[in-house]
């Protein structure tokens, strides 16, 4: 049995009525919004390029928060040409369909081995016929570097991506390496020779101290990327002492001489400076601004943040 109280329509003091809930109304779902990205614009005569080691872009595609971040972050560089190593990523491209709107000019170097290596460049600027994936003069076949080498032909320049080979724990790959450093610099200055060059990617090698933090200096000399060796050929290969007109400068250093900043870091070997842009010395004067995105340091997409470049024409 139900007792109804009878009210004479004034609220009693002290009692507040509960809303009626609509069962049928839409319901509003709560926004995981993540993070937000504020860059400041590029030039409209200019070219934005963003080089980044994405450590395995499978983890991003099967990751919807990931892949959030992902066009999140883009949509805020707008970057024109994209260089993406260590990708990791199999024959053909990846089934991501903002990048295939977002980059008309794709191209994946893929390595011959499943699940190593991987370099690709997008483009939102269509480049010229000749197309390179995989280092022309390496032998006997510029197939064996597909995963480590892409090169795009524009009307006034070269862009080139490359993911340089690791020397090895205890150095047990110097030697590819060092066949690596010799066959790149002869084909560099052949492209140098006829346009300038803008070279990115990933380049496994460390020239000075001020490149690694505090927790990385202990093993300079003593691991991959480290040794006196590696930084004499790459030296060689930006200063070359037989050409001093064909020199190159890694113009991120160029713009900060005394910064220490980083593009990886691991639990173990600390903080590196491992990516960068590296430009023929003759348009360093065209780069307006490059700059290491520390925003995606914590958010788990890579053990790489990006490096981007604004290069104040288009190419």
């Amino acid at each position: 049995m139900s007792i109804k109280r009878k009210t004479d329509g004034k609220e009693t003091p002290g009692v507040t009525k509960k809303p009626k809930i609509d069962f049928f109304a839409p319901k509003t779902a709560v926004a995981k919004t993540g993070p937000s990205f504020n860059f400041s614009c590029k030039d409209t005569n200019a070219t934005r390029l963003v080089a980044w080691n994405v450590n395995g872009i499978h983890s991003i595609l099967k990751d919807e928060q990931k892949r959030k971040i992902l066009i999140k972050y883009l949509d805020a560089e707008d970057p024109d040409i994209l260089i993406l190593t260590e990708t990791k990523f199999a024959q053909g491209k990846p089934d991501l369909q903002y990048l295939k709107t977002k980059f008309k000019y794709q191209y994946w170097g893929t390595d011959l081995r499943a699940g190593q290596a991987g370099t690709a460049i997008l483009s939102k600027i269509k480049p010229l016929a000749i197309v390179e994936t995989g280092l022309p003069t390496w032998t006997p076949s510029a197939s064996e570097t597909k995963g480590r080498y892409v090169e795009l032909e524009f009307e006034r320049l070269f862009v080139v991506g490359t993911y340089v080979p690791n020397s090895g724990e205890n150095f047990k790959s110097m030697d590819i390496k060092q066949k690596w450093n010799v066959t790149f610099k002869k084909h560099l200055r052949d492209l140098d020779s006829r346009k300038p060059v803008i070279w990115g990617g990933d380049f496994n090698c460390i020239l000075q101290q001020n490149d690694l933090d505090s927790k990385a200096l202990p093993y300079w000399d003593r691991m991959s990327g480290l040794s006196k060796t590696e930084r004499e050929e790459f030296n060689n290969i930006l200063n070359p002492t037989d050409d001093e007109s064909r020199k190159f400068a890694d113009i991120w250093r160029h713009l900060h001489p005394d910064a220490a900043e980083y593009t990886h870091s691991s639990e173990k070997f600390g903080s590196w400076r491992l990516d960068s842009f590296i430009l023929s010395e003759r348009i360093v004067g065209k780069a307006s601004c490059c700059l290491i995105r520390h925003e995606l340091e914590d958010l788990k997409l890579s053990d790489h943040w990006p490096v981007m470049l604004d290069f104040a024409e288009l190419l």
